[in-house]
């Protein structure tokens, strides 16, 4: 019952596994495993059973989904865990037992053991995938640790290592975790050891020189460190597995004093060895010049790990203090520059030094700093005046260093000294290492130390800035390492979190962590700095959390520039990571502060999820937020001084956006404080600057018209940008942006409805228009602000020629002819107009007619002539039947699609066209007709297209004045296709769920059904579509299935069909299928692209006995159109086709399989080897063949078939291929 109740709880939860929703059936496998693993008689066998491993790969599958969620897994883990290690645990004992009885044999041969090595194999990989899902920390608490496993796990490692090429990593890893549980266990280790004398030398080849480990002495001590010595070298997960065993048993009461000073000295001499570092310093110099070798980064990897858990475990520094400066001197050694990993492990022992060097904190002190924090986060500043008394917060642990009047050792500076060196490193895992290390030292040490160590993180962020804050002018960080940034407001927020910023310091360090919000520095084509602005968000994070009551009054301060900052970054920065980081250090302030204006209001319109997609962020949230007073003008700020000059043109388009939408809110901040320096940048020598500038001052031209125009400088100032943009910026590398920038300027300017200023500047602008047309790839852009425009200044006659001509004169090989003819859309006249009609069909290049195509659909949506339109529609109609086809695959899809798109706007524009249209009933019907084929097309966006210009047809142009034939056909079109929701037709509502044309099966049950349309011209379209899709793979058999469904609600023939059916009152039968089929079977085979598809749907439709109710005469017309397509045929893939309906239409009549009989058995000799041996196939798979009881016949056809060489001309030949006949036609009329 409990268990069903978290199952319903679980599925509550919007899909997430809040609970361990597999555990019923996980845990019943588990219990098969154990079963199978448990039975000891298969422990002689060195592998698992096959289900066995079957059901592990699958329990390992089930724990991994559960990676990211692993405390949901803490219910059951006892159970789990418990289970397997009692199976580990009983294999262990009999391992050792088997091994001390081949020991006691003094044979040597652990071949000949009777357990065998790698036989729970799968177990340990299991446990493993524990570890690595929930982690090892928690998992190794569950298992067992009496004092009589000691020595049998730590036989069975030692015996798995003597053996490692059989012995799995797994297993090894697994015993390691064992033994370093074991190894706290209270009683004396001397007391357990029972000798163990007679375990074979260890060897490993950890690297490229075989190491052999031999123990002097046989106690259980020295041999457990010396078998953990070894694994410190392995590259796997041992490495970490053997670190923890050997700080945990090097900690021990009766070890620490008698084996670890060993231990260290004998650590720190490995890694003087790795490193090359003796007496010698030119050898020492060499090596470190030299660099290390794989192996030896492996040796110090493991040494430091080791030292790492050591350093913790250990009380005080006293007993290092021979060793200390050796340590030192490594650690400041530049011989790990070239590994980050040893670098993280150098680190975290320097700060684990540092503590070991401090004195530690008694429970007694944080008992007091836990009261006293609760009592002044309650009482505010009622405990003390001043901030002095709030800072004491902030050295509250420390407190007890100054009480006890202890100082810090040099020892200490010099670690400190080390970690904010590491905090400037290359790696971001050493300097989130340094960090936190910086964190904890100066959590314990005294107050005004604590502070010198603030300032001096600090000052690593002012290292090479250009400008200081206290000037009031803006920090210059173009100098500056990312890194050290990184690193330092790590840091910072490291420290805050600990509560160990006093006020002092919060007013000089916020202003430097607002300017890390912004920061970003660019790199070539590529910037730097997201992780420094994550860093900051970070930081302001904590502030909130930071624990002092006094930096709230300092933060109140300075809540309008923080929160206005954190705000901007939110909604305008391109990293998605970042905007949600400084969405969460806004909430946070908000939830635990109050000083943020509006908090609570502005935080529901920029919350985790709203920030998330950029585009909304941008446009939608930014103009939301800005109707605020107090994020107006900073939001504006933000944008106009950083995001539109952003590196990424895609940034700079958003930013565009958004200053539409921002910009008329404070239009006189817009114009007196940033559209000056906006107008500057337009001249600037760097691409991004350049481009963000003239298309920002084009958007303030076009939204702030009304208020620029009445003020003379900034009239002048707008309308001097395209005037003073040199020359060289429209020739050199980049003029495409720039042009691509003036364009979208100039086009702001037309549809504003500015004063140019005569001919001689509108001659300038539409040479610049002739430029980027000319250069830029990309013109649909600059092709609306052409046309926006010429329509605002007009084009002279000159200029109407210009661009007529530049189609043709301008060089093939670029892309600026079919570029002119996008523009000509722009333009007005009829030869225009004849010239986009010609290059719809005619145009040399596949991209000229899809231009035209788009422009001859917007040239006619502004002119209305009757004639003209109906000349436009025929033209794009022949567009439709552009099937080219070249290296890039089918590019004659962008002509169609472009054409389906041109007429969509057409008819949208005006309503009355299909009614004008119809006045020329073929012309429609054609119309309509190519409009159902497109709309059977195998490319899902082409469908798409199609499927909007028939909803378009068929339910938004008017009826009244349409020829009665025409709409008849569209109200039968309406019947079986719906339109789209919220579509008004005649006033009344239309159906609710349209058709999903992407869908292919759905959209082909529809439009199969629309087959019924009494209309011949309609019919026989959308048919031929079908049959053109079902020879096309996936999509064929949705068309086919459609097609099959439908011809069985037809009646036979046409003289029996059913009053009550709809399908069949329109005149279509069964046998008018068959005569369509057969009709497509007559096209010119030379030409045609339809007559592979009729013969395979044909044949699935006969095998799908759709076909079956047609009469006899309607058959013998396709047979002989299949026979005409046959004969002669050297085409293999067609004729494969033609054999295969022959077989398929000899299931029809008797009289039909002899006439196919007849033709199979003339192809038999076939020149081409796959045709013939695929016909032998489809020649005993004919109706009935093989299921007549005259074996001696069928053995003799069967002789024939394999002996004789059928492609030969002789007359041994022609006499098998009589008897043959014979044979087959006696059997098949016995068969039918």
């Amino acid at each position: 019952m409990e268990d069903s109740r978290l199952e319903i709880l679980a599925d509550e939860v919007a899909g997430a596994p809040t609970f361990f929703r597999e555990h019923v059936q996980f845990l019943d496998l588990l219990d098969k495993v154990v079963k199978s693993a448990g039975d000891s008689t298969s422990w002689t066998s060195e592998r698992a059973p096959a289900d066995e491993q079957r059901m592990m790969r699958e329990l390992s599958i089930t724990l991994e989904l559960y990676q990211e969620r692993p405390t949901c897994l803490d219910p059951y883990l006892e159970r789990i865990v418990g289970q397997l290690m009692t199976v580990v645990q009983e294999y262990v004992y009999a391992y050792h037992d088997s091994t001390a009885e081949s020991i006691c044999k003094d044979t040597g041969d652990t071949d000949t053991m009777s357990v065998g090595l790698s036989r729970l194999s799968g177990v340990f990989d299991f446990l493993y995938t524990l570890c690595k899902v929930r982690g090892y920390k928690v998992i190794m608490r569950l298992f067992p640790h009496g004092v009589a496993d000691v020595e049998p796990v730590f036989v069975t490692l030692w015996m798995h290592t003597s053996r490692l090429a059989e012995s799995s990593w797994t297993t090894r890893y697994i015993l390691l975790i064992w033994l370093s549980l074991l190894a706290m266990i209270p009683f004396d280790m001397e007391s357990i050891d029972s000798g163990n004398r007679g375990l074979p030398i260890l060897s490993i080849d950890g690297s490229p020189v075989v190491q052999q480990t031999t123990v002097a002495s046989d106690s259980l001590i020295d041999r457990w460190i010396e078998l953990g010595k070894l694994y410190l070298r392995s590259p796997a997960c041992e490495m970490e597995g053997a670190a923890v065993m050997l700080s945990r048993l090097l900690s021990r009461k009766d070890t620490a004093s008698s084996k670890q000073p060993a231990f260290i000295e004998w650590a720190i001499s490995e890694i003087c060895d790795a490193i090359g570092k003796n007496s010698d310093d030119s050898t020492s110099d060499a090596a470190g010049k030299k660099g290390m070798s794989i192996a030896n980064v492996l040796r110090v990897n493991g040494v430091l790990r080791v030292l790492c858990h050591l350093f913790v475990a250990m009380d005080s520094a006293y007993a290092l203090r021979r060793q200390m400066p050796l340590l030192i001197e490594l650690f400041e050694s530049d011989a790990f520059e070239q590994h980050s990993l040893t670098r993280k492990l150098i680190t975290k022992a320097t700060q684990r030094l540092a503590l070991l060097n401090l004195p530690p904190v008694s429970a007694t002190s944080i008992a007091r700093n836990s009261v006293r924090k609760s009592a002044k986060a309650n009482l505010g500043g009622a405990l003390g005046q001043g901030s002095q008394a709030s800072d004491d917060n902030a050295s509250t642990i420390s407190d007890e260093c100054e009480a006890n009047g202890t100082e810090v050792s040099e020892e200490v500076e010099t670690f400190i000294g080390i970690l904010l060196q590491k905090l400037q490193d290359k790696d971001t895992i050493v300097r989130w290492s340094a960090a936190k290390g910086i964190g904890r030292v100066t959590e314990r040490l005294p107050p005004a130390l604590a502070q010198e160590i603030v300032f001096a993180v600090a000052d690593v962020l002012k290292e090479h800035a250009l400008d200081d804050p206290s000037d009031g002018r803006p920090i210059d960080v173009s100098m500056t390492s990312e890194f050290a940034w990184h690193g330092a407001l790590l840091a910072l927020a490291e420290l805050s979190r600990k509560g160990l910023l006093m006020s002092q310091a919060l007013s000089t360090i916020v202003p430097w962590v607002v300017r890390g919000l912004t920061y970003e520095i660019q790199r070539g084509d590529y910037s730097v700095g997201s992780n420094v602005r994550d860093a900051a968000c970070y930081v302001m994070w904590s502030f909130a959390r930071m624990p002092n009551p006094e930096s709230r009054r300092v933060f109140g301060k300075m809540s309008l520039q923080m929160s206005t900052t954190l705000i901007s970054v939110a909604v305008f920065d391109r990293e998605s990571n970042v905007r949600r980081a400084a969405s969460a250090a806004f909430q946070e302030h908000v939830g635990r502060h109050s000083t943020f204006p509006h908090g609570i209001s502005v935080l529901q319109l920029a919350d985790f999820f709203s920030v998330g997609n950029m585009r909304n962020a941008f446009v939608v949230a930014s103009r939301k937020i800005a109707e605020y007073d107090e994020y107006r003008e900073p939001l504006l700020h933000h944008l106009c001084t950083g995001t539109i000059y952003h590196w990424e043109s895609r940034t700079r388009e958003l930013a565009a956006a958004a200053l539409r939408e921002l910009a008329p809110l404070a239009a006189k901040y817009v114009i007196e404080n940033l559209l000056p320096q906006i107008v500057a940048n337009t001249t600037s020598p760097f691409l991004a600057v350049r481009h963000g500038a003239i298309v920002a001052t084009g958007v303030i031209a076009e939204v702030l018209a009304a208020d620029l125009k009445e003020l003379d400088r900034s009239s002048k100032l707008v309308l001097s940008v395209a005037d003073n943009i040199p020359l060289r910026y429209l020739e050199d590398f980049g003029s495409s942006m720039t042009l691509d920038a003036i364009a979208q300027y100039m086009g702001c300017l037309s549809r504003a409805k500015w004063d140019i200023g005569g001919n001689e500047r509108q001659q300038k602008y539409f040479e610049y228009f002739v430029q980027a047309f000319t250069a830029c790839k990309e013109v649909d852009g600059i092709v609306s602000n052409f046309s926006a425009f010429a329509s605002t200044y007009g084009i002279s006659a000159e200029q109407h020629q210009q661009i007529v001509s530049k189609h043709i004169t301008v060089e093939t090989s670029g892309s600026s002819r079919e570029n002119f003819v996008l523009a000509l859309s722009a333009l007005k006249g009829r030869d225009v107009f004849e010239v986009l009609c010609k290059l719809v069909v005619e145009g040399v290049k596949v991209e000229i007619r899809r231009n035209a195509s788009a422009a001859l659909g917007e040239f006619c949506r502004h002119s209305y002539n009757d004639a003209d339109t109906t000349i436009a529609i025929n033209a794009l109609l022949g567009g439709l039947l552009d099937h080219t086809v070249d290296n890039r695959g089918d590019v004659g899809s962008w002509v169609r699609k472009q054409c389906l798109i041109s007429l969509s706007n057409m008819f949208e524009s005006n309503s009355a066209l299909l009614s004008t249209v119809s006045t020329d009933q073929e012309f429609a019907l054609r119309l309509l007709g190519q409009t159902l084929h497109a709309a059977t097309e195998k490319i899902d966006k082409l469908r798409l297209a199609a499927g909007r210009l028939l909803e378009v047809l068929i339910y938004q142009q008017q009826l009244e004045n349409m020829d009665y034939r025409i709409r008849r056909a569209v109200d039968h079109l309406r019947r079986y296709i719906p339109a789209q929701s919220k579509q008004i037709i005649e006033g009344k509502s239309a159906n609710e769920g349209g058709i999903l044309w992407t869908d292919a099966e759905a959209a082909f049950t529809r439009l199969a059904h629309a087959l019924s349309v009494s209309e011949e011209q309609l019919r026989q379209p959308l048919f031929e579509g079908l049959v053109a899709t079902g020879s096309v793979e996936p999509l064929g058999k949705y068309a086919v299935s459609a097609v099959a469904d439908y011809v069985d609600t037809l009646p036979a023939s046409s003289t029996a069909s059913d009053p009550d059916n709809a399908e069949s009152q329109s005149g279509w039968s069964v046998d008018g299928v068959v005569l369509e089929l057969t009709r497509l079977l007559l096209t010119d085979r030379r030409t045609s692209k339809l007559i592979n598809p009729a013969l395979i749907v044909a044949d699935h439709l006969i095998e799908q006995g759709s076909l079956n109710s047609a009469s006899s005469t309607v058959w013998v017309p396709l047979y002989r159109a299949v026979q005409r397509i046959a004969f002669k045929l050297r085409a293999p893939q067609r004729l494969m086709l033609c054999l295969k309906l022959y077989s398929s239409v000899a299931m029809v009549s008797k009289e039909m399989a002899k006439m196919a009989t007849e033709s199979l058995l003339a192809h038999i000799g076939h020149p081409i080897p796959k045709v013939a041996a695929d016909h032998l196939y489809t020649l005993l798979c004919i109706n009935g063949f093989l299921e007549v009881d005259d074996e001696d016949s069928m053995a003799e056809i069967d002789l024939l078939l394999t002996e004789t060489e059928w492609m030969r001309e002789d007359a041994g030949v022609k006499e098998a291929r009589g008897k043959l006949t014979d044979l087959v036609k006696r059997i098949l009329w016995q068969s039918v």
